[in-house]
């Protein structure tokens, strides 16, 4: 990914001329490349884009510098990651401060961590890279992630595929009657188990359980000062089942040990490496939140795929971020889709929810657009809306990727780190300094529109269907297949990212920053290059890295 390789050594070298918006910019300043001030070091969930391009691109909208480990020990879609490759870069990668994905650490990535091979004993051992960087560390920021293993297996493995659903309801119904007593729903327990085999049963356990005695073992170690700060999120949970056990136990630990003020759980998952990123970016800014809603209050509603109202998920997500929901007055302002109450009055609360969006960018406020209502794509009627009243450029951020907590957390990680970017560019950084985040800033506002709504709802449907057309599985492509669309998709999205530009983004003042009273800008010139693949042998997500120049 050329973006990833370009971050992780530094800031893009070759930053644009800008013209005259820019005061006293000259073409021997623009090309200059400063350094980052700041490093933060990553070990990402996986190697998928939304676990390295969406953190390397929240610390590229604040002008940071994201280090990551060595492509080659991150693994890649069923080969897990080497972690104990990756515990030892962790031990020698300088950094000022650290994100670190459990998942990874412990067992080669989030897949990895849904089997029972990594033993208990190889996951410690590499976990024990924490511990030593801690020693060796004191005074660093040391924020960690794990998921509570989602109640289904992963997608795609021919020889599992037939038994995800209903190991997925073995695990809500053995919850439902040995956990909370619901004796007239055991014959249906007794009947779905007889289904599945023992071996397929047994390793989904053992996973389980193994993953759940290292998150303990996470939560201890906030409690001895080990860990600055965790996150444990519920990846793809439910109001009940096996994850919901496990969620329950360790919020009580957290609440035994006292470590309620620097530990969250929340559903999400692969938002968390940004999250977490944007975290430390802004520390010590303390933001406010306001939020407001397209349909019905989160409080009366929950995303699909989770547990808790959405009203307490954003809570939990500004929290983890450094910040804090309020009412009134805000430093951003979160805008948030949720249905409406009544279906006749959709269009209606759609169209005021834009022409709000757009009232409040014209006015200067910091807004970040959440859309969590479809699972794995954008709600395209507010997109549509989006794109006919309201200045994308002039957004904070937006997110309509995957479940209601992925999308909440890129969106705020992004608006988040942008917002404390601008905040802190009064106190004297260059035009340069300025340029290549903002640049980053558009470049990933571009990916969002482009990849949750165009890619998911219209080009992957297409994809799926020409791969099932083909007799082939869009979820496990052979390599002779993912070459074959790696082209497809090439030659379609590159030609809609590029009129997505033009249509919404092309000529647009950016706001770069600010020294004094002078807010600098840059106009959004063209699409210089795209860099789009597949980056897993399937075709759930795409890679999609538009480079744009400014003028």
């Amino acid at each position: 990914m050329r973006r990833r390789t370009v971050l992780t050594a530094g800031l893009t070298a070759g930053a644009a001329v800008l013209a005259a918006p820019l005061v006293g910019l000259t073409s021997q300043t623009a090309t200059a490349a400063p350094r980052a001030s700041r490093r933060i070091a990553l070990v990402p969930l996986d190697d998928r884009p939304v676990n390295v391009y969406c953190p390397t691109m929240t610390a590229a909208v604040a002008g940071v510098d994201l280090a990551l480990p060595p492509r080659d020990t991150l693994g890649r879609f069923f080969q897990p990651g080497d972690g104990a490759a990756v515990a030892r870069w962790l031990g020698s990668v300088g950094a000022d401060e650290y994100v670190i994905s459990v998942s990874m650490l412990a067992y080669g990535g989030l897949i990895a961590s849904r089997t029972g091979k990594p033993t208990l004993e190889s996951a410690r051992a590499n976990i024990a890279a924490i511990r030593a960087l801690r020693a060796a560390r004191p005074g660093a920021q040391i924020v960690v992630h794990d998921t509570i293993q989602r109640l289904a297996l992963t997608p795609g493995n021919p020889d599992l595929e037939q038994y995800v659903a209903a190991l997925v309801e073995w695990a809500k119904l053995y919850d439902q009657v040995e956990n909370l007593g619901r004796e007239d729903l055991r014959p249906r327990l007794t009947a779905v188990r007889a289904t599945i085999p023992d071996a397929v049963v047994d390793d989904y356990l053992k996973a389980r359980a193994r993953n759940h005695e290292v998150n303990r073992q996470m939560v201890e170690w906030v409690a001895d000062g080990t860990i600055s700060h965790l996150v444990l999120s519920e990846d793809d949970t439910a109001p009940v089942g096996l994850a919901r056990a496990e969620r329950v136990e360790l919020e009580k630990l957290v609440e035994q040990l006292g470590v309620g003020r620097r530990v969250e759980v929340f559903p999400g998952a692969d938002e968390v490496d940004a999250l977490l990123v944007a975290r430390l970016i802004a520390a010590g800014t303390s933001p406010t939140y306001r939020v407001e809603y397209a349909g019905i209050s989160g409080e009366q509603w929950t995303a699909e795929l989770e547990g808790i109202p959405f009203a307490e998920n954003i809570r939990r997500h500004v929290k983890s971020v450094g910040g804090t929901v309020v009412d009134g007055r805000a430093d951003l302002v979160l805008m948030v889709n949720t249905p409406s109450a009544d279906k006749d009055q959709r269009p209606a609360d759609l169209a005021a929810f834009a022409r709000r969006v757009a009232g409040l960018t014209s006015a200067g406020e910091p807004v970040v657009v959440v859309d969590p209502i479809f699972v794995n794509r954008a709600d395209h009627d507010l997109v549509a809306e989006l794109e006919q009243r309201v200045d994308l450029a002039a957004l904070l951020s937006y997110s309509g990727w995957n479940t209601g907590g992925n999308a909440l957390g890129l969106a705020l990680a992004h608006g988040t780190a942008r917002w404390a970017f601008l905040k802190r560019s009064t106190s004297g950084m260059g035009v340069p300094s300025l340029t290549d985040p903002g640049r980053a800033h558009a470049e990933y506002l571009l990916y969002r529109f482009v990849k949750d709504d165009h890619w998911k709802n219209v080009l992957q449907k297409a994809a799926y269907a020409e791969a099932r057309s083909k007799g082939w599985n869009p979820l496990n492509l052979t390599a002779a297949q993912k070459a074959v669309f790696d082209s497809w998709v090439q030659d379609r999205l590159a030609p809609v990212t590029r009129q997505y530009f033009t249509d919404h983004f092309a000529g647009h003042h950016l706001v770069l920053g600010h020294r004094g009273a002078t807010t600098r800008t840059a106009r959004l010139a063209a699409v210089s290059d795209i860099h789009i693949e597949l980056p897993w042998d399937r075709l759930f997500e795409v890679t999609l890295e538009p480079h744009l120049t400014l003028a």
